[in-house]
């Protein structure tokens, strides 16, 4: 039997930041060679979107829209 379960802090981020994570992609787009696929840049760049949600630290003194987006770009350059 499942039980539905409160979402965690951790889940509320990623799903009011996913479209952060599209808009990277498509400005990402315009720079990269055209052999690179879009979605591609989406998917690297959700699993960034993953890590700075279990990594944001909120004390540094960034919000998480501005430390999950660094670790998004970085993600989807590597």
């Amino acid at each position: 039997m499942y039980t539905i379960t409160k979402p965690t802090e951790a889940e509320e981020l990623i799903n009011a930041h996913a479209g952060l994570v599209q808009r990277i992609a498509y400005h990402l787009m315009a720079r990269l060679p055209a052999s690179v696929v879009v979605d591609d840049l989406i998917q690297v760049g959700m699993l960034g979107l993953l890590d700075a949600s279990q990594h944001y630290d909120p004390s540094q003194g960034a919000s998480f829209e501005t430390y999950a987006s660094i670790r998004i770009r970085g993600a989807m350059l590597d």
